[in-house]
């Protein structure tokens, strides 16, 4: 656990302060000043095992407390429990994002981490309870009681801690065609974007191989989104407690509760389509 908790305060340390070297969006406030920072914060605080980074740390612990069941992990070695907990791990989190995207009910879950709209670093902990609880506990449980070695799952949790940061932090980084094989933070902010081309696209948690087999990967070369979001929820509530009872309303009654506008456009779930590397056709209206 000191690991992670190590990897969480050096990693939110490092990203915050590149992000004053070349950020995607120079007229983002920075640090404590940026809007929605410090819900992130609280949530980061209070969602418990249900986040990413801290949460990780926390969720990771509890997770290696469980006794095991069956002791099969350690005999495939080390290397192997870790390449199967990696590749089954991000195989899984591919669909689970997708899903949230795909299922209006999931949606509505998910729709609390699209709707920040200063994005950085810090971003990633803007989960409701109930993604966080899926994706730290579900994925990762049933490789404990099968006996998986503990230094994997932290291995693991300490790549996943960075690679949120880097996903969500307001610094342009390019790692060319490597794009074909990690999903990396130009894809993941045009996931963020509120324009249709990409934020139906790059579900991937650390590889992007699952989007170009799958048809969802989207890699504009060079281009950032220009904006990010959800159409229409530019209000949508910072604090916990708002974040947490926004599952009630659809998309559209969440427009008209939190902008009071009833007639601006949705940015509700689509079926998402297959792109190129260069280019991607708008969503469907579903």
């Amino acid at each position: 656990m000191l690991t992670l908790v190590i990897v969480f305060f050096v990693g939110i340390t490092v990203f915050h302060l590149l992000e004053l070297v070349n950020p995607v969006m120079p007229h983002y406030r920075s640090g404590v000043t940026r809007r929605g920072y410090l819900a992130d914060v609280i949530s980061l605080i209070l969602n418990g095992p249900g986040l990413d980074g801290l949460t990780t740390v926390m969720a990771t612990s509890l997770v290696l407390l469980v006794p095991r069941a069956v002791d099969v992990m350690p005999a495939i070695g080390w290397w192997g429990q870790f390449a199967i907990f990696f590749l089954i791990n991000d195989f899984g989190r591919y669909w689970l994002h997708r899903w949230y995207h795909e299922s209006n009910a999931l949606w509505r879950v998910h729709r609390v981490h699209h709707t920040v709209v200063q994005m950085d670093a810090m971003s990633v902990f803007r989960f409701h309870i109930l993604e966080g609880i899926v994706k730290n506990f579900v994925i990762t449980l049933p490789f404990q009681l099968l006996g998986v070695t503990e230094s994997v799952v932290i291995l693991y949790s300490s790549i996943d801690i960075l690679k949120g940061f880097w996903h969500h932090a307001n610094l342009k980084t390019y790692i060319g065609p490597l794009n074909y094989v990690l999903n990396s933070a130009e894809q993941h902010w045009w996931h963020h974007s509120i324009e249709g081309r990409g934020q139906h696209s790059n579900y991937g948690s650390i590889l992007s191989i699952w989007d170009w087999l799958f048809g969802t990967a989207y890699w504009p070369r060079g281009e950032w989104p220009k904006e990010i979001g959800v159409a229409g929820l530019e209000n949508f509530p910072d604090d916990f407690a708002g974040q947490l009872t926004s599952i009630r309303y659809s998309d559209e009654e969440a427009i008209r509760a939190y902008s009071g506008s009833p007639t601006t456009p949705s940015s509700t779930p689509q079926t998402p389509t297959a792109s190129t590397p260069d280019s991607a056709p708008l969503p469907t209206t579903a």
